[in-house]
């Protein structure tokens, strides 16, 4: 495939090499909506992988364990969190003891200090749904509305699927992309049957497995990012690695109901793909603290080890009748581009939000309105709060896995 010309409209998931890591990004049109970066050989990532562990010794007083997954690999285990745990070496009796082995999945990963934490509740993710084993039922996402809820139990009940069996030995949980097959739930109910069937192969394969296996080993993180992605926000999947292609095309064809988008091989040498996308420039975007809108004004992004500290700021002198108007536009605008930023940078835990001063107290309902809604669309749980007494609007995002400023790093 020859160069192309891009338009506002191309929305595109991009994977290349970049610096030993394997890069994707999403583009609508020249803008970068999220990205996402691994090492090469994905050697550090163990993020959803289930292990044979063997407990290395037991803190009482912080009701925790540390295990092991391979030697000389410790993970963090709430014992508060290890329900009936599933032992290798003798029979569960409500005690976790030193040289225990046990069948546990990395849920988070490494951070500064702290190693990485693992559960006995394992899991199985999927496009349209999770299911878990330890906690039965049956739930949905709660970014589906509650219309949107009915509607699926309603059709689940008309074709006759045994949701309700499954939840009574698996956790089953409706993802938000399960919204968007409207009366057509085949793909779901294919996928909570899979989902089930492979996470009780697992149980009965891992008791006979020796210490230190894998019973699972997620799939590339590029691959995990082009399934959940939400219908119609990509129109091409689009490479210049030849391996990765392959990769890509293998993932399409073994996963057909996940209605991935047509895949391309890139080649032009004398325009490359990053080139063509401005990677570099877009990532260096995605990084700086300063971060320009429309109207002119601008954010300041400042992530701190405790919480990120957002600043909206006008860029210009406004005085006169209008100023609150100007105010409340920049602030509107500002909206979109915290929640933007905040999935791009994929950035967790507290955020504070220094909004511009708007003494409408209708302007002020307006704005955390569009606000609210807006982060009700990131993939990632997001909530906003309140707002303090000082004017600051709290906002809380899930941490799933290291912010892009992480992830770009260097490895030696």
């Amino acid at each position: 495939m020859k160069g192309m010309e891009t338009t506002m409209n191309d929305r595109k998931y991009i994977v290349l090499r970049r610096n030993r890591q394997i890069v994707s990004l999403l583009f609508h049109g020249s803008r970068l909506m999220a990205a996402h970066a691994e090492e090469e050989q994905c050697t550090d990532s163990l993020l959803g992988n289930i292990y044979v562990a063997r407990v290395k010794n037991i803190v009482k007083n912080i009701h925790a364990a540390f295990v092991e997954i391979e030697p000389g690999k410790n993970c963090f285990l709430d014992l508060r969190e290890a329900k009936e745990p599933i032992l290798l070496n003798r029979r569960y009796d409500g005690r976790l003891l030193a040289e225990d082995e046990i069948i546990v999945q990395v849920y988070k990963e490494a951070a500064r200090n702290k190693p990485p934490a693992v559960t006995c509740a394992l899991s199985l993710d999927g496009k349209y749904c999770v299911v878990t084993k330890g906690k039965p039922g049956i739930a949905y996402s709660s970014k589906l509305s509650a219309k949107t809820k009915e509607q699926l139990s309603r059709e689940l009940e008309k074709v006759d699927f045994p949701l309700d069996e499954y939840g009574k030995e698996y956790g089953i949980i409706i993802r938000t992309n399960a919204g968007g097959l409207e009366t057509d739930l085949m793909p779901l109910m294919q996928e909570i049957a899979i989902l089930a069937k492979q996470l009780q192969n697992i149980l009965q394969n891992g008791i006979h497995r020796t210490c230190y296996s894998v019973l699972l080993q997620k799939p590339s993180g590029y691959l995990q990012k082009l399934r959940d992605l939400q219908d119609g926000w990509c129109d091409e999947i689009l490479t210049d690695g030849e391996d990765i292609y392959r990769n890509v095309c293998d993932y399409v064809r073994e996963h057909p109901d996940f209605q991935l988008p047509a895949v391309r091989f890139y080649q032009d040498e004398r325009l490359p793909l990053a080139k063509l996308y401005a990677v570099e420039t877009r990532l260096k975007e995605a990084l700086d603290k300063k971060v320009w809108l429309k109207s002119g004004g601008y954010l300041l992004i400042e992530p701190t080890e405790a919480l990120t500290v957002i600043d909206v700021n006008t860029g210009k002198v406004t005085s006169g009748k209008e100023a609150q108007d100007n105010h409340f536009q920049t602030n509107m605008e500002a909206a979109e581009e915290i929640a933007r930023q905040l999935s791009l940078r994929n950035l967790s835990g507290i955020i504070i939000v220094d909004f511009i001063n708007m003494p409408k107290e209708q302007y002020r309902q307006m704005l955390m309105e569009h606000l609210r809604e807006l982060l009700k669309k990131d993939a990632v749980k997001t909530a906003l709060i309140d707002i303090t007494a000082l004017g600051l609007v709290e906002i809380t995002r899930m941490k799933t896995s290291k912010p892009l400023s992480e992830q770009l790093m260097p490895h030696s």
